[in-house]
């Protein structure tokens, strides 16, 4: 088999040589694995994510996304319906909000798991300090304070597994059920206590926010809205980070110019990181009529697949795009996604990840690769370094 061979095998392992091939030769192609058309190219990806009224968000029960989060959902809304409950959910996420309570929520978490980490002298930074630094902030702004990091980890793990369960492993879904379970119980729990006690929580605001005075909505009307975000919100800015750094300690150059000064370089880095691996590779959408786009004619009805991981290494939009390059002329990447579904916690994302990356190279000297093991990373649909060995001088 190919590596460049359109199969969920490859995508799993490393699509980036799958999209490029796809992209010079069929920039829209079916994929027989999830019955959709993959979108590749980064104009392309453009033209369809911001056309909402052809390519509205799909809604199909057929899709791995019903199965893991249920439907309706915010990323199958659309309209009023979809505004309302947007409001609930930014309300506490612009970017004025993040700025007043970030550093607070953040910088604590950050400290006290590097504290734990720093005389060890090596680590796999993505499941010692990023993941679990992510879970935690994540956690704790949905309102999920005492639940246990270990158990955060497993629900967006098992999640993720399961939306990428081409192969339909029943092993896979045994996994999921059981955290869908955990999850169910947890927010029943969380949302029975914001309803008689309003507070600052995200659940609390997609609870009331955007409703009539006095008004909440049900629980089996958010719950598949509270499992997007769960899984989006716990892994990404985590991933995200984890991509960034392994970015740039691919390079020691730009290693060493962060380690000089993260404060100034850490934004930066983990917008590149975003761009380079995005955590979140496609968005799904379904074609509200016929539509042709780089000569294929997508029919009225089909799933449509936006491409954000290939989109972002359109090698006629960035060059040199397979290489992490933080110094790289700023253009925009897609990997929040597309109005009106932008993803709501870009603000947040952003000001975790810098702030991450800032204490990690501030804190631990000479930060480098560990050479006797190797990176790794897996996914499509969501993909991230999961193993990322580092040594620092003790």
């Amino acid at each position: 088999m190919s590596a460049t061979e359109l199969t969920s095998e490859n995508l799993y392992r490393d699509p980036y040589p799958v999209y490029a091939r796809l992209r010079k030769e069929e920039p829209v192609a079916f994929f027989e694995g999830t019955k959709e058309y993959f979108v590749t190219r980064y104009e392309d990806c453009r033209t369809v994510g911001s056309n909402d009224r052809i390519f509205g968000p799909s809604g199909s029960p057929d899709r791995p996304e019903a199965r893991v989060m249920g439907m309706p959902n915010v990323l199958t809304m659309s309209g009023e319906e979809h505004k309302s409950l947007r409001e609930g959910i930014d309300q506490n996420l612009t970017q004025e909000a993040v700025r007043s309570y970030v550093d607070k929520l953040t910088r604590p978490v950050v400290h006290r798991y590097l504290a734990g980490l720093k005389q060890r002298g090596a680590a796999n930074l993505t499941a010692d300090l990023f993941e679990p630094i992510s879970v935690r902030c994540i956690g704790d702004v949905i309102g999920l304070t005492h639940t246990p990091n270990e158990m955060l980890v497993e629900w967006f793990h098992a999640m993720a597994a399961g939306l990428q369960n081409v192969s339909s492993d029943q092993a896979v879904w045994d996994r999921l059920d059981q955290a869908l379970a955990d999850i169910d119980a947890q927010m029943g729990a969380l949302y029975e206590r914001v309803v008689s006690k309003p507070d600052h929580t995200l659940m609390s605001h997609v609870v009331s926010g955007g409703m009539p005075d006095g008004k909440v909505r049900s629980l089996s009307e958010i719950m598949p809205t509270m499992k997007v975000i769960i899984l989006g919100g716990l892994q990404e800015p985590g991933h995200a980070a984890a991509n960034a750094c392994a970015g740039l300690l691919l390079d020691p150059e730009q290693t060493k110019v962060v380690a000089a000064d993260p404060k100034n370089h850490a934004l930066r880095a983990f917008d590149e990181g975003l761009r380079w691996i995005a955590p979140i590779g496609v968005t799904p959408r379904v074609a509200a009529e016929d539509f042709t786009i780089a000569d294929t004619k997508i029919p009225a009805g089909a799933s449509v697949a936006i491409v954000m991981g290939s989109a972002n290494r359109d090698e006629t939009r960035f060059e040199d795009a397979d290489r992490f390059d933080m110094f790289r002329k700023k253009r925009p990447h897609v990997s929040f996604g597309f109005r009106p579904h932008f993803c709501s916690g870009h603000f947040l994302s952003r000001a975790m990840g810098e702030i991450a990356l800032e204490e990690v190279f501030h804190q631990l000297p000479n930060l480098r690769l560990d050479d006797n093991r190797e990176m790794q990373a897996k996914g499509w649909r969501f993909r991230g370094v999961s193993d990322l060995p580092a040594k620092w001088d003790v």
